[in-house]
């Protein structure tokens, strides 16, 4: 299936490589293949960012489709914001499956997130969700922060909004987000079966717990401090508080079907949908994560799977959570071992301007999975 079967249907490991990398790749300027991205101009898919740098993509490796390209064209400035979306998002699900059996591990190569994006499991929504979260968070905020030339601040909260509050400021344009994210992700897609209705469903639940864990923020104004009117605005939250939402919703999700009215006088859109596994069970909600296969066993290598296992990792000997011995070494037993650490302390800042530290060693205990 090629490099589209190997990440979320929208972009391919290739491509994520390459966005991740661009800043870099933009800072060094080179004029060699930087993963399929190259700044030397073609007469074909040629690309213009805001800093009227050149970008093309290697048409063998066809990373983009004509819509996304087209998308890109339309947004000048968008393309740096996509590259730290999914750099944002690759970091946090790390973060959050650190202590699990499986830990989101990635590799260079084509295979990013391994074989695991081929399945339908829960690893795999849960992969397909914070990358679009990603991308539509880091859009969002890119365009308050005024680097996306097709789009500002969401000025349409605007007056009165309570009896000692008004609406100003610069709202972070969620809107602008989410209909970029559904538009440029959402296009990889192909199909009609369950995996493409989990993968959309996934992807619609990353950018709606985006936009749920909005917040309001206020400043306040009046003499001497006192707050006799504050300016309000709505803010994005933080992706990592979008990332311990998904987190959640990845220990709960449903396990779905591919819903079947078996009438004739059902509309298309009807039949297309996602029922619960088990009837008693409520059908998911838009912001709940599906998958519809039991996730394979992480705790053993297994190269027929794309799992790595556990041997090796460090373990918490005295937890009986998940990031304790027993459970993410899967009964397999640890090993203890001792290793001494040196680190700079005791620094001082001396005026001005330096800081001197002492170097102190010590010892750490480790405990690894056999």
């Amino acid at each position: 299936m090629g490099h589209w079967a190997l990440l979320p249907g929208w972009v391919s490991a290739t491509l994520l490589l390459a966005l991740a990398a661009l800043p870099a790749a933009l800072a060094a300027n080179s004029s060699g293949r930087w993963w399929g991205i190259v700044n030397v101009a073609s007469s074909t898919n040629l690309l213009t960012d805001s800093k009227s740098l050149q970008l093309v993509l290697e048409p063998s490796l066809q990373l983009l489709s004509r819509k996304q390209r087209r998308l890109i064209r339309q947004n000048p400035g968008i393309l740096h914001s996509v590259s730290g979306g999914l750099q944002s998002a690759v970091r946090e699900c790390k973060w959050q499956f650190r202590n699990r059996r499986w830990n989101c591990p990635t590799a260079s190569g084509p295979h990013l997130f391994g074989k695991i994006v081929n399945r339908g499991c829960r690893e795999t929504a849960f992969i397909f969700a914070i990358t679009s979260a990603g991308v539509t968070h880091s859009v969002a905020r890119s365009c308050s922060e005024g680097s996306i030339e097709s789009c500002t601040c969401d000025y349409r909260r605007r007056g009165p909004g309570g009896p000692d509050w008004h609406w100003g400021g610069c709202s972070d344009n969620i809107d602008f987000g989410r209909l970029f994210g559904r538009e440029f992700v959402d296009s990889g897609e192909k199909g009609r079966d369950l995996r493409f209705l989990m993968n959309l469903h996934n992807n619609e639940a990353g950018r709606t717990t985006v936009f749920s864990e909005m917040r309001q923020e206020c400043k306040c104004h009046g003499m001497s401090g006192s707050c006799t009117v504050r300016t309000c605005w709505m803010r994005l939250p933080t992706l990592r508080a979008v990332g311990d939402v998904l987190r959640d919703r990845f220990d709960g999700a449903s396990r779905v079907l591919y819903g079947n009215r078996g009438s004739n006088r059902a509309s298309r859109a009807e039949l297309l949908r996602l029922e619960p596994e088990d009837p008693a069970h409520k059908p998911p909600s838009p912001q709940d994560l599906v998958y519809f296969e039991k996730s394979p066993n992480f705790c053993t290598y297994s190269g027929r799977l794309g799992t790595a296992g556990t041997a090796g990792r460090a373990c918490n000997s005295s937890s009986p959570a998940l990031d304790g011995c027993e459970l993410l070494c899967c009964g397999r037993g640890h090993r203890t071992r001792t290793q001494r650490v040196t680190e700079r302390c005791n620094c001082t800042f001396h005026w001005c301007c330096h800081v001197s530290c002492r170097n102190c060693t010590h010892t750490r205990v480790l405990h690894e999975c056999l």
